[in-house]
């Protein structure tokens, strides 16, 4: 594999750069607000006149046909750029329309995503349960007619902005995977009660692709702690050279030097993780597995860099002025969005018997 950066994907993170000045909403840029930020329409019609929603999409569909390495350029400026956009959630969400939905259906749904005429979001997520891409309370049956879904998903990030919602529930052959049209959600909340819905894949189909699909996003959300983790290093790294302590700056103080250190190896180490993951996303199949130990690599990374940013600046660090703080509680939502470190972990262990053994001394 070629680690190698670019110039597209440099270009693509110079225009993402500029955009997110231009259209950075106020709390990302005080760093003053510590709840999610509503649906930022402006900035997500200026990430789409730059064709960023629609770049994994093939252009038959309406997009621009371009990789998830490209993407994750994107994704790694609005982590270094503390802005909250449903990007991750896009991609997710339309790479289960683009592979199971019909022809027809899908060109009209990511043409409208691709225009910014339509917000497509995923429901994958149920109440007072830790992630689980297994539907579990949610229910769907086959009526006369069409599909209708009964029970309740929450947390829906972008609900009430959605115009389109993909969404799991249980069916007498598994995991379905359906769309909603037209939600109407007032929270990140879809109550769902007898909801007519389409269906896009049941059983092993459509477990495959939602595995696919969760990969994908992963190796973006993986691009989005990178941004993150570089604006926190970059900031702790600023203020040891400028804050004085006994008359003297704290980078003079070896300790302090040591652990800015250890975070900039944890840096790096995430970089390539990050780089892999998105380069694994792009094969096919998707090496899902490869995301899910970059996933593991880039949470450890962000808990120990987020940490120690805090640390290193003291009280100002956690006060709701400062942005450090707010990089540390994004990275934190991150490590746990579609799954933990934990349950990454356990997903791997599994499989470990899938894995055939090698003898190094033979």
């Amino acid at each position: 594999m070629d680690f190698t950066t670019t110039d597209e994907q440099r270009a693509l993170a110079d225009a993402t750069r500029g955009v997110l000045s231009r259209h950075g909403s106020p709390a990302a840029e005080s760093g003053s607000s510590a709840q999610p930020p509503a649906h930022d329409t402006a900035l997500w019609q200026a990430l789409v006149e730059l064709g960023i929603p629609a770049m994994p999409w093939s252009e038959e569909d309406g997009g621009v046909g371009a990789g998830i390495t490209d993407l994750a350029a994107a994704a790694t400026e609005l982590g270094r750029g503390r802005i909250q956009a449903p990007l991750a959630e896009t991609v997710l969400a339309g790479t289960l329309v683009a592979r199971l939905a019909p022809a027809e259906l899908r060109q009209q749904v990511l043409g409208a995503v691709s225009e910014g005429e339509a917000l497509l979001v995923p429901a994958l997520d149920e109440p007072m349960r830790t992630f689980d891409p297994t539907p579990h309370d949610v229910r769907a049956e086959e009526g006369a007619d069409c599909w209708q879904v009964t029970g309740v998903k929450a947390p829906v990030r972008y609900a009430p902005a959605a115009t389109h919602v993909v969404l799991t529930a249980r069916t007498a052959s598994g995991t379905g995977v359906f769309l909603l049209t037209d939600p109407g959600a007032t929270a990140e909340r879809l109550d769902l009660d007898g909801a007519s819905v389409t269906l896009l894949a049941e059983g092993e189909a459509a477990e495959e692709a939602l595995r696919d699909a969760l990969a994908v996003a992963g190796a973006l959300l993986c691009a989005e702690a990178l941004g993150a983790m570089e604006e926190a290093l970059r900031m702790t790294t600023d203020y040891l050279r400028t804050r004085k302590q006994f008359g003297v700056p704290l980078a003079a103080f070896q300790a302090l030097t040591h652990r800015a250190a250890d975070m900039y190896a944890q840096l790096e180490l995430a970089r390539s993780a990050t780089l892999f993951a998105a380069m694994s996303a792009e094969e096919s199949p998707v090496d899902v597995d490869a995301v899910l130990r970059a996933r593991v690599v880039v949470d450890k990374a962000a808990r120990l860099i987020g940490q120690e940013a805090i640390q290193l600046h003291g009280g100002i660090g956690v006060t709701a002025e400062y942005p450090v703080g707010h990089l540390s509680a994004r990275l934190t939502m991150i490590s746990r969005t579609w799954g933990s470190t934990r349950s990454h972990l356990a997903t791997l262990g599994s499989r470990v018997a899938e894995h055939r053994s090698v003898d190094v001394l033979g």
